[in-house]
């Protein structure tokens, strides 16, 4: 079984060669022997014998009395086979172009290109950045104008012998690193700030308090709330690579999924899809449990060209990298 045209068998057996010879099933040979069986007797037409029943006795030796409905083994196992899968596929795998995944509610397998494979506007499977930069460019970061992310507005600094200069520009350098929040060009111009102001807009402001201190704002421009404490500041900042730490800092802790724009934007009812998408993602690619998973799921079927998707994706790029596809 597939997600598209049949793949031939030698393809599927050198997936599963990849798997099985991975330092991440390196220690845990009932899994490989789990994932080695379900495969093979698929690829030999024999998917409709793949039950708990059957698996219980030719992989886990298990005797005939055996009985999946009161002796959860099977479950158990096959729920720690596909979160194996989703490491390794995320990690030491995550260049490999076809990959074998186990739907929940059953144990036959199912073969899925990776976004490369699925996406004409890619030629050949590649790396995680190479699918980064295709979504970028497919979003239009360019412009700063991606439809359903918070937009980031950075209010111009004095001078260019100003020390905010120097923290604005540390913070720029994140413009094609973030998936969350889109920061706007400089040339864009600033965000409306009234009630008519786009609901995803921020506004970044650095001003420079005297020789040695920075403070920061950071507000929604609709409602002018203000996302920092009052005393937010930076101190040394004659240090350049210290003004570099601390734009660093202020990056991670509110321009990422799981930062401060996206708790504001959560707490107050105005993410979008592709936010609660995003988070999803984020949420799963932390915790591989079976609700994460749902969740994650639920969310990119909504998302634009996995409507039919039959796994949950894990790598954030590739979500972006095949919805731009679709765009």
């Amino acid at each position: 079984m597939t997600t598209g045209l049949r793949i031939d068998n030698g393809t599927v057996a050198e997936a599963l060669q990849k798997v099985l010879r991975s330092r991440t099933f390196a220690r845990s040979e009932r899994l490989r022997c789990f994932l080695k069986f379900v495969v093979e007797m698929e690829q030999l037409g024999l998917a409709h014998q793949l039950k708990g029943y059957t698996i219980g006795i030719d992989v886990f030796s298990r005797d005939e009395g055996f009985d999946p409905g009161t002796d959860p083994l099977v479950r158990v196992q096959a729920g720690k086979l596909r979160k194996l899968l989703n490491l390794f596929y995320a990690e030491e795998g995550r260049n490999e172009p076809l990959r074998i995944r186990i739907p929940l509610g059953g144990y036959v397998p199912i073969y899925e290109w990776a976004g490369p494979q699925r996406s004409s506007k890619i030629d050949a499977p590649g790396s995680i950045q190479d699918l980064a930069t295709i979504a970028r460019r497919a979003r239009g970061d360019a412009l700063g104008l991606v439809p359903g992310l918070p937009q980031l507005f950075i209010v111009p600094t004095s001078g260019s012998e100003d020390h905010s200069s120097i923290f604005v520009n540390a913070i720029r350098l994140w413009e094609h690193r973030l998936w969350a929040v889109c920061i706007a060009p400089a040339n864009l111009g600033l965000p409306a700030s009234d009630q008519w102001a786009d609901p995803l807009h921020f506004e970044l402001t650095v001003k420079q308090r005297d020789h040695t201190t920075l403070d920061i704002s950071l507000r929604h421009a609709r409602s002018g709330a203000q996302l920092l404490d009052d005393n937010s500041s930076i101190t040394d900042c004659e240090d350049i690579l210290k003004l570099g730490a601390a734009a660093n800092e202020f990056a991670g802790a509110n321009l990422t999924i799981p930062g401060r724009i996206y708790r504001f934007c959560h707490e107050l009812g105005l993410s979008t899809s592709a936010m609660l998408c995003l988070d999803a993602t984020y949420r799963y690619s932390l915790d591989r449990s079976d609700a994460a998973y749902l969740r994650a799921r639920k969310h990119q079927q909504e998302w634009p060209g996995l409507e039919n998707a039959s796994e949950a994706l894990v790598e954030i790029p590739h979500l972006l990298a095949l919805s731009s596809s679709h765009a």
